[in-house]
């Protein structure tokens, strides 16, 4: 009789974390980053948990999930740095701990960042940097100015 009680709350057990995001969705996710019409940039990735890089554009990087915002910074000869920010979200299959794995759960997803997500893809703008115009010289000969 005990171990039809202990195979019944090792089942419980495993009922509760089936709710949790840390186990259906883990902790970190696969994002893509593109830079439409300027085609193999590099991009740093870099938020208070960690720095990411992908090294040419499109292109995509694993990160952890969390709470912070990634800031991202695409480098590129010939084009401006592009500049955006990623935001966290939060995530709606959470909400199934409530349900499920009650505070345990919602607890093992807060201090995993599995609570969270980041959109799939991130389109990062940058514009090709025009040339300064070469300086206009003034080459005239005045016959005017005195000689002495």
């Amino acid at each position: 009789m005990t171990s039809i009680i202990k195979l019944a709350l090792v089942g419980a057990c495993a009922l509760s974390f089936a709710g949790c995001a840390s186990v259906t969705s883990g902790t970190d996710q696969q994002i893509s980053i593109s830079t439409p019409g300027a085609n193999g940039a590099s991009c740093d990735l870099t938020s208070p948990d960690g720095t990411y890089k992908v090294h040419r554009t499109p292109g995509t990087v694993r990160v952890d999930k969390s709470k912070h915002d990634i800031a991202v910074l695409c480098k590129k000869d010939g084009y401006a740095n592009g500049v955006a920010t990623i935001s966290s979200n939060f995530q709606a299959l959470t909400l199934g701990n409530i349900l499920i794995g009650g505070v345990i759960g919602i607890g093992i997803d807060a201090a995993s960042g599995a609570m969270n997500e980041y959109p799939k893809n991130v389109s990062v703008s940058m514009r090709k940097e025009t040339a300064p115009s070469a300086p206009i010289s003034s080459s005239s000969s005045d016959s005017s100015v005195p000689t002495s």
